[in-house]
């Protein structure tokens, strides 16, 4: 009986560290592979505070085309809502008024009006052939990603890629 309760301890206590072994794995991979997004948005910040009196940080979005531009949005000193819009390079950065295009919920919306048969995953705000414009991901009823883009300022769609 000892022997056979002394054998169950031994399985309770290797299954045990075996799931602790794949949580604390699992944890140092999450906080590694976020990093880079972390750093970028600090940077980010750091920068719409410095060049646009970036004051309170509301939305912070990473956007890959032709080039890699991060945005950040929210309000500056005296309280109006303004787009940053930073390229990787941290030069040339973009300060639009907020009020001056369409915000991520807008957009999204003329999406799905455009496109029902998309369900929306992301919409990110950056710059394409030097115009803002929004990058909408989304998949269709197959599973078939799409990127579309439109325009910051009139909501026109830009591009669209199946």
């Amino acid at each position: 009986m000892d022997t056979m309760r002394s054998k169950l301890n031994k399985w309770v206590i290797g299954i045990v560290a075996v799931l602790l072994l794949i949580i604390v794995s699992g944890t140092i991979i999450f906080i590694r592979s976020n990093r880079p997004m972390q750093q970028a948005k600090e940077e980010a910040v750091d920068l719409a505070k410095q060049y646009a009196n970036l004051e309170t940080m509301e939305n912070f979005y990473w956007f890959n085309r032709e080039e890699t531009y991060f945005t950040v949005t929210g309000e500056d000193q005296s309280g109006k809502e303004i787009v940053v819009i930073i390229p990787k390079s941290g030069e040339n950065i973009q300060v639009l008024d907020a009020k001056d295009g369409l915000n991520e919920e807008a957009v999204i919306q003329q999406m799905q009006t455009a496109h029902p048969e998309i369900t929306v995953d992301k919409a990110a705000l950056g710059k394409f052939k030097d115009q803002p414009v929004w990058e909408i991901t989304g998949k269709d009823d197959q599973g078939a990603v799409s990127y579309y883009l439109f325009s910051f300022e009139n909501g026109e769609e830009i591009q669209n890629v199946s």
